[in-house]
C-alpha cells in the first residue's frame, strides 16, 4: 500500500515556517484585490539565465523571476504545508524507492503546447543525465532517473531511500522548476525562458529591468491579478530604498539592516520577513597554497568574528549560527571555532608562520564590509589579506573555476543537506572549495541514505562538525530575509529561500 503525502513532515515543517509582517497575507485577504496594473520590485542583482544547465546557480534574482514563469510539482503554502501545483497527488511504494506523481491536466506551455508527463520526465532526465554535467546533480545523487507512466504520472525511481524526497517538491532551485520543452530543445530558455506559470517572459535588458506579463491562457487564471510584473535591477541599495521611497518602485528586496532598520520606523512601509535556513558562508579554498595547509584555514576561521559582523554590518537582522540546517534543527555544535585573536596565532604558528591571502567579494556595500572586516580581524592575527572587488558574474566565474582563496558564498534557504553533500562530497562538480576527505565523504553517503528526517538531521550534524574541524567553509552569519513594500502592496506570501513571489500579488488604489 502506498502511503501519500500531503504535508512537509517533522524538522522539514519547522526549518520552513516563516514569520510574516504585519500588514501582509492575513491582511491581504480582509479586502477585495485589484485586477490590474503593474508590480514594479527592486532587485540588487542580474540574472545568468533561466536554463538550468546553462545559468548553473539560481540567485535570489533569479528565483523570483522563475516563480512567475515556470512551476513546480508542488510547492510551500503560507503555513509551510505542501499543496500541489503541476501535481495533484503522491504515492510512495513500500520500499521508499518509487515516488509517483499524479500531473494536473489541462495545462499548457506558453507556446500554447500541452503540459504532459513526457514534458514533466524529459526535464528532470535533461538534469540527471550525467553527460549534461548539471552542477546542481549531486543535489540529486539518490534519484536514478524518471518514467513516464501515462499521460499525465511520472515516477521518480531511486537508488535508495531518501528522507529529503519528502520535500523535493518544496526544493526552490533549478531541479524543481519545470521549463518549456520546445525553448529547451531550440536553446532558447536561458534567456528567453518559457514555462507553465501565470506571467509570460516579455523583456529583459541587461542590468536594467526584466519584464513578465500576465498569461491570458494560465490554468487557474482567476487568482492572478495583476498584468505586469518588471523586476528593475539596482545593486546600490540606497537607490533602491530611495527608489522606494519615492514611489518609483512598489518593493525592494533587501538584506541590509541599516534598511531594515529605517523602514520598521517608516510608517508609509510594510517590512516582509521571514527565518530561514542556511548561512552566509565564506569558502576557503583548499587546492591552492597557503588554504591548502588546514592549520592556515583553522586560524582564518578562529581570526573571523561573525557576532561583530552581524551586529556592525549586518545591524543584527540575521541570526548568529553555529550550523546552516535552521533554528529548529536538534544539531548541538560543541567544535564551532569561536573568535580568538589568541587561537588564530596558534594556528598560524602551526601553519608554519604569517601568511598571505586574497579574497574576492562582491563590488557591492556587503561585499566591501565583509571584506574589511575579515581584512582588520586577520591583521590582528598576523593574517595579511588582500581584497579584490568583483561584479556578480566574474566572483563566480572565479569560484567555480577555482581561482581564488577565499570568496563569499551562500547556503540556500532549501534541501541544506543536500547543498552540504555537493558542497563537501570529493568527486562533486559543486565541490567549489576542494575539499577531500574519506570520512567526510562516509559521513555524507549516510546522511543521504537516511531513513528518515529526523535521522536526516542527525547525520547532518556530524557532517558539520567535520566541517568545522577541517574548516573549508565559515559562517558569516544565520539567514533571516526581507522585503520591504509600500503600504498599497498586498498579497505577498511568506519569503521562501528570500524569494519576492509576486504570482497573487496586487497593487492598491
Amino acid at each position: 500500500m502506498s502511503k501519500q503525502l500531503t504535508r512537509v513532515k517533522g524538522v522539514a515543517v519547522a526549518a520552513m515556517l516563516g514569520l510574516l509582517a504585519a500588514g501582509g497575507v492575513a491582511q491581504a485577504q480582509e479586502m477585495k484585490p485589484v485586477k490590474g496594473g503593474t508590480l514594479t520590485i527592486g532587485v540588487e542583482t542580474d540574472l545568468q539565465g533561466l536554463d538550468a544547465l546553462k545559468a548553473h546557480v539560481l540567485g535570489i534574482t533569479a528565483n523570483m523571476v522563475a516563480t512567475t514563469l515556470m512551476e513546480r510539482l508542488m510547492e510551500l503554502d503560507d503555513e509551510g504545508k505542501m499543496r500541489p501545483v503541476l501535481a495533484t497527488d503522491v504515492s510512495v511504494s513500500d520500499d521508499g524507492l518509487t515516488w509517483t506523481y499524479t500531473l494536473r491536466e489541462g495545462v499548457k506551455f506558453h507556446d500554447g503546447s500541452d503540459f504532459s508527463a513526457e514534458d514533466a520526465a524529459f526535464y528532470f532526465n535533461r538534469l540527471l543525465e550525467p553527460k549534461n554535467r548539471f552542477f546542481g546533480r549531486l543535489f540529486l545523487s539518490p534519484m536514478k532517473n524518471v518514467t513516464v507512466e501515462g499521460q499525465h504520472k511520472i515516477a521518480f525511481h531511486l537508488k535508495h531511500p531518501w528522507a529529503a524526497m519528502e520535500v523535493f517538491g518544496a526544493a526552490y532551485s533549478f531541479t524543481t522548476f519545470i521549463g518549456q520543452t520546445s525553448s529547451i530543445k531550440a536553446d532558447t530558455q536561458n534567456r528567453s525562458p518559457g514555462g507553465t506559470g501565470p506571467f509570460i517572459f516579455k523583456e529583459w535588458r541587461p542590468g536594467d529591468r526584466i519584464v513578465v506579463e500576465r498569461n491570458p491562457n494560465y490554468w487557474d487564471k482567476d487568482k492572478i491579478n495583476l498584468d505586469q510584473v518588471v523586476f528593475r535591477i539596482m545593486p546600490d541599495q540606497q537607490t533602491r530604498m530611495a527608489s522606494l521611497q519615492s514611489g518609483e518602485v512598489d518593493m525592494i528586496w533587501t538584506d541590509r539592516g541599516a534598511s531594515v532598520l529605517e523602514a520598521q520606523k517608516d510608517k508609509n512601509l510594510t517590512v516582509h520577513t521571514r527565518v530561514g535556513t542556511g548561512a552566509l558562508i565564506a569558502l576557503l579554498n583548499n587546492a591552492k597554497p597557503p588554504l591548502d595547509n588546514v592549520e592556515a584555514r583553522r586560524a582564518l576561521s578562529h581570526a573571523w568574528d561573525q557576532a561583530a559582523y552581524v551586529k556592525f554590518s549586518l545591524r543584527g537582522v540575521v541570526p548568529v549560527v553555529e550550523h546552516p540546517l535552521g533554528p529548529d534543527s536538534k544539531c548541538k555544535i560543541d567544535n564551532y571555532r569561536k573568535s580568538s585573536a589568541k587561537l588564530a596565532k596558534e594556528h598560524v604558528a602551526k601553519a608554519g608562520g604569517p601568511f598571505k591571502v586574497e579574497m574576492i567579494h562582491t563590488a557591492t556595500q556587503r561585499g566591501r564590509e565583509a571584506g574589511e572586516i575579515y581584512q582588520q580581524l586577520a591583521k590582528k592575527a598576523g593574517i595579511e589579506m588582500v581584497l579584490k572587488p568583483v561584479d556578480q558574474v566574474q566572483l563566480r566565474q572565479l569560484t567555480f573555476t577555482n581561482n581564488y582563496n577565499i570568496t563569499g558564498w551562500r547556503i540556500a534557504d532549501t534541501a541544506v543537506q543536500s547543498q552540504l553533500f555537493a558542497l563537501l562530497y570529493s568527486k562533486s562538480p559543486y565541490n567549489l572549495s576542494k575539499y577531500n576527505n574519506p570520512e567526510m565523504d562516509k559521513l555524507l553517503g549516510a546522511m543521504m541514505q537516511a531513513p528518515n528526517l529526523a535521522e536526516y538531521d542527525l547525520r547532518a550534524c556530524e557532517v558539520v562538525k567535520l566541517m568545522h574541524e577541517d574548516a573549508m567553509i565559515l559562517i558569516q552569519g544565520g539567514r533571516q530575509h526581507y522585503a520591504i513594500a509600500r503600504p498599497n502592496v498586498h498579497n505577498i506570501p511568506p519569503l521562501w529561500q528570500g524569494t519576492i513571489d509576486a504570482r497573487y500579488a496586487w497593487v492598491g488604489k
